[in-house]
């Protein structure tokens, strides 16, 4: 693995396992979004299951949407919320909605819209990750682990673990305290350093 922190690059060399195809596939419809929480440390080789892919995209207008849920369905992928593209642009406003391989609930793709500080920080500074020559983009690693420190349960604190121990000589660590104190989860920090 190589991490070129000033293109924000990581070039993983392992083949595209099941997860990681539906999710490259998936993305690869969509022009500008940015993968947060779980999927990250798994990507990153961490050993333990998830059933959906956390993802945001900046708001869109109606029509913008409506192309973007055309799309997604004739490339063989389903809203389990609902069929109706009014419905899901409705939905999606106050909460995410699901995509998945039609017939296939699992995985599925949390499908959010950008809606604080935290999340359009998240999209403005994402990471490019190639794996396989396949390209996605994953939230910033500081960002990654003061969020899993601010939610807490002990699954997401192995995950900040994880990437922080990964990532540890590349990592902002000043980067990573003004995000976790902003959380108020200094005390957390400390428990995964």
């Amino acid at each position: 693995m190589k991490y070129n922190i000033n293109e924000k690059k990581i070039v993983l060399n392992r083949e595209l396992n099941n997860l990681d195809k539906f999710v490259v596939n998936f993305c690869s419809l969509l022009e500008e979004y940015v993968i947060v929480s779980g999927y990250v440390s798994i990507l990153f080789g961490r050993s333990r299951g998830t059933e959906d892919v956390d993802l945001l995209i900046p708001r869109k207008e109606k029509g913008v949407f409506f192309k973007i849920f055309e799309k997604i369905e004739k490339e063989g992928f389903e809203c389990l919320n609902t069929s109706k593209k009014e419905e899901a642009f409705e939905m999606l406003k106050e909460h995410a909605i699901r995509f998945s391989r039609k017939g296939k609930p699992i995985p599925n793709m949390e499908f959010k819209i950008v809606k604080n500080d935290i999340e359009n920080y998240s999209l403005k500074n994402k990471i490019l990750v190639e794996i396989d020559s396949k390209k996605i983009y994953i939230s910033p690693l500081e960002m990654q682990i003061a969020y899993k420190l601010n939610l807490g349960s002990d699954k997401d604190l192995e995950d900040a673990k994880h990437i922080y121990t990964l990532f540890e000589d590349k990592l902002d660590k000043k980067e990573i305290d003004r995000l976790v104190e902003k959380f108020g989860k200094l005390d957390k920090l400390e428990e995964i350093k």
